[in-house]
């Protein structure tokens, strides 16, 4: 399979003090995810995109790409430089703080994106709720329509995007104007935002290899 994944990592973010190298299971929420890729991916295709010493000497102990992050860059400059830095045509971008999107979820995600012939494709959570924007009802009316017949939203889960790699630079963005959406479950679209995401993602890992193995 010819493409190549891109791992944003910092030492300190909102969520942690120890940003993705906080605590996960028995190793780091970075260490998670890299095992996570390596199932489904050669080592070569991997990138760890980071300014952090530390994450640089973990991505050459795992035997990945390191993409040195510039001082002073935006997350989305931050993002386009490591896209520049790589020449392969399909991108996997992959953030840590979804733990619960394993390689079985990747696979088929890019095998619907090459079947397809997608410009870019995008994770997200299926929600039928009651749902007001700008304090005005979105989708449904005054009778109440059974929350089962009301029009869907879809969460982005931000925790797996496909892209072109040539389209996203040459139109400044990664997602087409009518990207496609490749649904998850709730459990696999957690998605960690703040210290009490975090905490219950820890509690929730023993359900994470349960699914795994069906049980």
């Amino acid at each position: 399979m010819s493409f190549t994944i891109i791992i944003p990592a910092q030492e300190k973010n909102r969520y942690h003090e120890q940003g993705d190298l906080a605590p996960f299971g028995q190793t780091t929420l970075l260490e998670w995810k890299i095992a996570q890729c390596k199932e489904f991916a050669e080592l070569s295709q991997i990138n760890i995109c980071s300014d952090s010493e530390i994450i640089k000497e973990i991505a050459q102990k795992e035997g990945l790409n390191y993409i040195k992050r510039k001082a002073g860059l935006s997350y989305k400059e931050m993002l386009f430089k490591s896209v520049e830095a790589i020449d392969v045509k399909d991108v996997i971008l992959i953030n840590t703080t979804s733990p619960f999107i394993g390689s079985k979820i990747y696979k088929d995600m890019y095998n619907e994106y090459k079947s397809k012939k997608l410009n870019s494709l995008i994770s997200v959570e299926k929600k039928k709720e009651y749902i007001f924007f700008d304090e005005e009802k979105f989708n449904f009316n005054d009778n109440f329509t059974p929350r089962e017949n009301v029009k869907p939203i879809y969460i982005a889960t931000n925790g797996c995007y496909i892209f072109n790699r040539d389209l996203a630079l040459d139109h400044q963005k990664f997602l087409s104007n009518n990207p496609s959406l490749f649904e998850v479950d709730s459990f696999t679209a957690t998605e960690i935002k703040d210290i009490k995401d975090y905490k219950i993602a820890r509690e929730m890992i023993t359900i994470y290899f349960q699914e795994d193995l069906d049980v």
